[in-house]
């Protein structure tokens, strides 16, 4: 049963891959459009807006239709889109573009963890299978910048778009003759999972999602500055050490999956004590190569690797429906874009690359605090499967 999953980790892939694909072609795209990197750059948080509110949006319209017909429906839309960007030389018509992409690309997050969750062999095996289809998003942070790079230095910055757009259908049609043709859930089921956004539970545990995401994100984001200028790394010694990093993160996504619908809590407990450790060596030590070097790596094992934690916790209060998922996915964007907001924001009011890494390791406290205050007030709930 694990085959599904892998082809939901290949879509779920590109997916990511397009998400970042813009970062690493900033330069290109500015001079092409005549426009500043700055400007250029909005385009990031345009996809990341999109994913965030688009794609819940997506979900409900679609949540009594049959889950493998959605998600072809949609990654096929994706792709025509995706594609569609080189056409326009117009920055307003790109971005209303990418602001599509993104609601389209939030919501193949969703449904591809909800399959992933019908498709586990019992309710205590969802964050296991979770973590397979996962490892889609940690490749695609892996590969997505430099590739996207390599093609627009090149070519130019359309081919990358044509690309993913084209590899966009070639998953849609691999989906179309691999994933299993799961029913689509009850009028009564998906009305369950619209009203379990009501539960204070329930957002109480996105609220850690986008407390842990935060805290890795807001690091995450100027590591490339900390490498650089505060270690002294070369830019191409940087690359291949954010290239370990991707690594780790695919290692630790694995080992959290594989032992999360146990062991949810203490994996969270350990993860956001080991990532406040790690950017307070790296608040410390970053001007030492000896020191930055494993508290970047660190960080890559211990960071958003803790997503299929986070996603049991999610699910054994309020079930696997594909609304909740989006929502979820919708919180984790929403993380990355406020951990590097306040990253930004320290960074300026204290002149100094290390005040990311200190206010990242904040809000890995204030998340444990948060969790801590659950396993105090709350009772377990065992995971319950969507019904057919």
């Amino acid at each position: 049963m694990k085959r599904p999953l892998y082809w939901l980790m290949l879509t779920l892939l590109i997916v990511a891959m397009s998400e970042l694909q813009t970062m690493g072609m900033l330069p290109h795209m500015a001079r092409s459009l005549g426009a500043s990197t700055t400007t250029i750059g909005t385009l990031i948080s345009i996809y990341a807006f999109g994913m965030a509110i688009g794609g819940p949006l997506i979900v409900m319209a679609l949540r009594l239709v049959p889950p493998k017909a959605a998600l072809l429906g949609v990654v096929t839309a994706y792709a025509i889109l995706e594609a569609s960007v080189p056409l326009v030389h117009n920055y307003w018509w790109i971005a209303a573009l990418r602001l599509l992409t993104g609601s389209l690309g939030g919501a193949v997050f969703g449904l591809t963890l909800t399959m992933a969750a019908r498709l586990a062999p019992s309710p205590d095996r969802i964050a296991s299978s979770i973590s397979i289809v996962l490892n889609g998003l940690m490749f695609g942070a892996v590969l997505g910048l430099p590739i996207s790079h390599a093609i627009a230095t090149t070519w130019n910055w359309q081919a990358s778009f044509f690309a993913l757009g084209a590899a966009g259908l070639i998953i849609a049609l691999l989906d179309l003759r691999t994933l299993p043709a799961l029913p689509a859930v009850s009028a009564q089921t998906s009305a369950d999972d619209l009203r379990q956004l009501r539960s204070p539970r329930l957002w109480s545990r996105y609220l850690v999602s986008l407390l842990t995401i935060g805290a890795t994100y807001g690091a995450f984001s100027y590591f490339t500055p900390l490498l650089e200028h505060d270690a002294g790394f070369s830019p191409n010694t940087t690359t291949l050490i954010l290239f370990g990093y991707g690594l780790c993160t695919v290692l630790g996504n694995n080992v959290v999956g594989r032992y999360a619908d146990r062991h949810a809590v203490t994996l969270l407990r350990i993860g956001h004590l080991a990532l406040a450790g790690a950017l307070v060596v790296l608040a410390l030590f970053a001007h030492l190569p000896w020191a930055a070097l494993p508290g970047v790596l660190a960080v890559g094992l211990v960071g958003v690797t803790m997503n299929p934690a986070l996603v049991s916790r999610v699910v054994e209060v309020a079930g696997a429906g594909g609304l909740v998922n989006t929502v979820h996915t919708s919180v984790i964007t929403l993380g990355v874009v406020a951990g590097s907001a306040i990253g930004g924001l320290a960074i300026s009011a204290a002149d100094d690359t290390a005040a990311a890494m200190w206010t990242g390791a904040i809000l890995a406290i204030v998340a444990t605090c948060v969790l801590s205050a659950q396993t105090l007030n709350y009772k377990r709930v065992r995971p319950q499967p969507v019904q057919d």
